[in-house]
Parts: C-alpha cells; sequence; structure tokens
C-alpha cells in the first residue's frame, strides 16, 4: 500500500468524503434488509448464495470490462492513481460504498429494469441500450452536485458506456448478476475515493488527447 502525495483542497475533500458517506448509507438502507434475511424482490437470488451464477463468458466479459474502465481511469486521473491503493479511513468508506453500489444499483439498473423491458416484449439490444442510457442519467448527479455540468456531461457518457457494457454482461451470463456485481465492485472500489476527490476539486473538468480524458484542468 501507497500513502498519497497529492494534495486536495481541504474543502473539496470534505464535501467529496461527506457526498460518498451519503451514497453509501443511501445504498446499504435496502441491504440491510438483505442482511437479515427479508431483502425485497429485486435483491433476491443474487448469483452467489443462491440463483443463477452467471456463465463462463459473462465472468471473463466482466474481468476485462472491470480492468478496462478501472485501468484507464487509474492510469488518466492523478487523484485515482495517488488513491486508488492507499490505504486510509477514506478507502474504507469508498469499499463500502462499493459494495452498496455494485449491489443495489446492478439489481437494479440491470435486473429490475432489464427484466421489466423484457417483460414488456422489449429485445435484448433495446435493454442493454436502455440499461446503459439510464444509468449515465443517473450518475449526471455528480455534475450537479459539483456545480460542473460539463464535466457532469462526460460522467454522463463514461458511465452510460460502462453501464452499457454491463447490461451486456447480464444478459450474456443468463441475466445473473453476480458477474456484474463483483465487476462493478471492483471499478467502484479502485477508482473512489479518488475520482471523487477529482471531482469536487475540478481535477476531472478538461478533456485532453481524447474526448473525455480524466486529467487536471
Amino acid at each position: 500500500m501507497t500513502q498519497p502525495t497529492i494534495a486536495v483542497n481541504p474543502d473539496a475533500k470534505r464535501r467529496a468524503l461527506l457526498f460518498l458517506a451519503l451514497a453509501a448509507a443511501i445504498l446499504w438502507f435496502p441491504l440491510a434488509a438483505l442482511l437479515v434475511g427479508r431483502p425485497p424482490g429485486f435483491l433476491r437470488d443474487l448469483g452467489f448464495l443462491s440463483g443463477p451464477t452467471g456463465t463462463p463468458l459473462a465472468w471473463a466479459l466482466g474481468i476485462v470490462v472491470a480492468f478496462a474502465y478501472a485501468g484507464f481511469t487509474v492510469r488518466n486521473n492523478p487523484l485515482v492513481r495517488e488513491h486508488w491503493r492507499a490505504l486510509t479511513p477514506a478507502k474504507v468508506l469508498a469499499v463500502a460504498a462499493a459494495i452498496g453500489a455494485a449491489i443495489v444499483e446492478e439489481a437494479f439498473f440491470r435486473r429490475l429494469l432489464m427484466d421489466g423491458l423484457m417483460g414488456a416484449g422489449i429485445p435484448s439490444a433495446g435493454q442493454i441500450l436502455a440499461s446503459g442510457v439510464i444509468f449515465g442519467l443517473a450518475h449526471g448527479i455528480w455534475g450537479i452536485v459539483t456545480g460542473r455540468l460539463m464535466m457532469g456531461v462526460r460522467i454522463v457518457v463514461a458511465t452510460g458506456t460502462v453501464g452499457t457494457a454491463l447490461a451486456v454482461v447480464y444478459v450474456v451470463g443468463d441475466r445473473s448478476l453476480a458477474p456484474p456485481i463483483v465487476s462493478h465492485f471492483f471499478i467502484t472500489a479502485t477508482i473512489q475515493p479518488g475520482i471523487m476527490y477529482a471531482a469536487f476539486s475540478g481535477q476531472m473538468a478538461r478533456p485532453q488527447r481524447g474526448w473525455w480524458r480524466l486529467t487536471r484542468p
């Protein structure tokens, strides 16, 4: 483990950690019911202890998606690169948030949304596209909360892309949540809290050497 050396504005760091803690609390609320054995329907049979476990192709694709997205972000954002393996209280909070985000968001954006569309007669391609678009738009809240709307647009595109990829993982895994949950967890646990620091301090606001490179302004 390494300790970070790039300074983060104290106010930006405080706001980033507050937002991360709030998100973790919200995401863990439905998980509390899961832990006591009374989960809501969309959180049942996740594919670990019960339910379909996924296909080898889904697990392989999930690993590729996780390494590609997390690796790109670590390489291109200095604050993510500084904090992705730093053993700090903020990283512990980030891992807790990652658990909640991976389980609840995948259950909602993949199972609840995509299975609902399937029930309405929408083909798999339409389900995948809708899941990715709505997943990206939901993460546009980053731009609103930080007051950096253009950054929010790039985040919508980036998270929409990874959401689409995770939707493909869900479909090729016979609609098992296990592979996309693990992939989602790896991504979030890797890039947080660095990506949150970058968002609140404005250090992912300007594209460079590519259409949305996450870097210092």
